[in-house]
């Protein structure tokens, strides 16, 4: 039995220390008590930030740290959807109806305009309003997985339906979507909902690095509170890789090229250099 528990006590270290990413540095960006990051702009040169509640997003220049802001909108920073060529982005605005009840419409903004538009109202498709037309979207709606494809919607959940679905993330080559199951843990498969890849347990809120690298948060709680979190890396053969050192509770990766951003729970935001 000893011999089992050593070989256990190797092994662990032995995984968290695959070498995946080299991590040339982190600087921190930003500091704000109710800040997180919502998404990275396809070309690393700005990050989408908004508050822990999903209110409102901001355009950060990494370049010269400017924050500029785009709404105020309640759940705007909730799965915004950005375009490949980094300049329109789509939000939704939360708003209540007559009844009262919640609605979301959707807001197309061009960045460079700085001009608004509503594509759609009483919407809770996002995905469908992305200016990516030659990609399929992926979404959560009422715990469902969706896929948007050709300006079409459907359920895709492809473990079943029983499930609640969170962080749906398609990778950058457009051929797999990383998904989130509450209680069971983040899984991959083909964008026909095909090939299911079981990626591990602590993986919450995962995002793409590249075609085979998955970011995520390795989180422990008491059930009500996170009291550890760090960003970690896995490969689709299997690696894993600890790539912030314990001393923060970071949360909520987004990735570009050669960068990863996150958010602490001291509503800083930290973005790594990647060799």
């Amino acid at each position: 039995m000893k011999k089992v528990y050593l070989f256990l006590a190797l092994a662990i270290p032995m995984m968290a220390s695959a070498q995946l990413l080299e991590v040339a540095s982190t600087e921190r960006v930003a500091a704000n008590a109710d800040a997180k990051v919502a998404a990275f702009g396809p070309n690393g040169d700005y990050l989408l930030l908004t508050n822990t509640s999903n209110q409102g997003l901001q355009r950060m220049d990494l370049a010269t740290q400017k924050v500029t802001k785009i709404t105020s909108a309640d759940g705007a920073g909730y799965n915004v959807k950005i375009a490949q060529d980094g300049n329109q982005i789509v939000y939704r605005e939360v708003t209540l109806d007559a009844t009262k009840s919640r609605v979301s419409n959707i807001i197309r903004h061009d960045l460079a305009a700085n001009k608004a538009q509503v594509v759609a109202k009483q919407q809770s498709h996002l995905a469908a309003m992305v200016a990516d037309v030659n990609r399929p979207s992926f979404s959560v709606q009422d715990r469902q997985l969706m896929m948007t494809k050709n300006g079409k919607t459907i359920v895709f959940s492809p473990n079943g339906q029983q499930y609640s679905y969170h962080w749906a993330s398609l990778s950058p080559n457009g051929k797999k979507v990383a998904y989130y199951i509450s209680a069971v843990g983040c899984f991959v498969c083909d964008i026909d909902g095909k090939n299911i890849q079981f990626i591990g347990h602590n993986c919450l809120a995962p995002v793409w690095y590249n075609d085979n690298i998955i970011l995520g948060c390795d989180t422990k709680d008491n059930g009500e509170v996170v009291l550890e979190s760090a960003i970690v890396a896995y490969s689709l053969d299997g690696k894993k890789q600890v790539l912030t050192n314990g001393e923060q509770i970071a949360v909520f990766p987004q990735a570009a090229e050669g960068k990863i951003a996150y958010s602490t729970s001291e509503g800083e935001i930290y973005v790594m250099n990647i060799k």
